[in-house]
């Protein structure tokens, strides 16, 4: 099953589409987007695609990923403003 997650978060400062580790996070599994949410630019819904047997494995799943998301957003401070709640596709 997929599953999407839409996790709201914040970073100290706004992020800048030439670092490369902002670019790079494209390349993580199940990203989907990242978009403003305001015109600050400084909070952000991130989305990804989980596959998972179940509610609780797209969860843990997601957990997992979002640790590779947050280290790769590392030098902008990120910060998860709610917590993980995968919706079935």
């Amino acid at each position: 099953m997929t599953y999407a997650v839409r996790v709201p978060l914040e970073v100290r400062t706004p992020l800048s589409e030439s670092d490369p580790d902002v670019r790079s996070i494209t390349r993580l599994p199940g990203f989907v987007r990242l978009e403003a949410v305001d015109r600050d630019n400084v909070r952000y819904e991130l989305t990804l695609d989980i596959e998972g047997g179940s509610l609780r494995d797209a969860t843990d799943a997601a957990e997992e990923l979002l640790v590779e998301y947050e280290n790769a957003l590392g030098a902008y401070g990120p910060r998860l403003l709610a917590a993980v709640a995968p919706e079935l596709r």
